[in-house]
């Protein structure tokens, strides 16, 4: 009996070595093989990145919406890498830094397989021309002051003139909104004339703007008065003297004519 006992736990304790040896053996090669994959998607993530990067390498860069700018200034602003691909590149921060410059208003920055970055740029342009005691400054249709205008532009843009170049320099918020009205009577009267339109402003309620001989005053209400105006357009030309004559549009019932002396 005390011999088979012995013989009984000497198999169990072999049993056990083997069982552990093999559990030992196994875990290597789990071990092993998961190295092995790691290895290999190493080597392929490497590959694939590499090979993604060459397929998507930019060759051309597209660029639209722009009228005035010179495409070196914009790729100067992208500043592309000498090799850069659509992969790698971040559009966010190509649009921040085309959005920076004074003359864009806003930017988009897309991709178009495989080789080609889309830029579209919406570029401030010159809206009227702003004559001040020092001189002469360019605003576009919101009130943002840019720093010169094509040559072959100036002899047409509307010329304003009463408003404070310092407060427009610095962007306050009242000077823009009249530069914005300004720019919306322009508009109006530029599709009835094509001669230059002059503006004079006095306030933020009293626009005085020329064209054709014809003065207009406007105040803040500038496109209710305009629309009511058309209506009775017909009539007011058929009664009126030759002489020189203002017409008055700051009113929301009625539209008053002067002869001027």
């Amino acid at each position: 009996m005390i011999v088979s006992r012995c013989n009984l736990l000497t198999s169990r304790r072999s049993n056990q070595s083997s069982r552990a040896a093999i559990e030992r053996q196994a875990w290597w090669r789990r071990l092993l093989i998961r190295g092995i994959v790691l290895m290999l998607g190493i080597v392929g993530y490497q590959f694939a990145t590499k090979a993604l990067a060459e397929w998507t390498s930019i060759h051309h860069v597209s660029i639209s919406g722009v009228k005035l700018m010179k495409r070196g200034d914009i790729l100067a602003l992208l500043a592309l890498p000498t090799e850069s691909s659509l992969w790698m590149v971040d559009s966010t921060t190509l649009q921040q830094r085309l959005e920076v410059h004074p003359r864009i208003a806003s930017a988009s920055v897309g991709r178009a397989l495989p080789h080609t970055l889309a830029v579209v740029i919406d570029e401030r342009v010159p809206a009227a021309s702003f004559h001040h005691a020092g001189g002469q400054l360019f605003v576009d249709q919101d009130g943002v002051v840019l720093s010169i205008a094509p040559e072959d532009v100036m002899s047409v843009l509307p010329a304003f003139s009463g408003l404070s170049a310092i407060r427009l320099l610095e962007g306050d918020a009242a000077t823009r909104d009249q530069t914005r009205l300004g720019v919306e009577v322009a508009r109006l009267l530029r599709e009835r004339s094509y001669s230059q339109v002059r503006i004079h402003f006095h306030g933020p309620n009293k626009i005085v703007a020329a064209v054709d001989g014809v003065t207009y005053w406007f105040n803040q209400h500038v496109q209710g008065a305009w629309e009511q105006y058309l209506t009775l357009e017909s009539t007011i030309l058929a009664g009126l003297p030759t002489e020189p004559y203002q017409i008055d549009l700051r009113y929301s019932d009625k539209v008053i004519v002067r002869q001027r002396g």
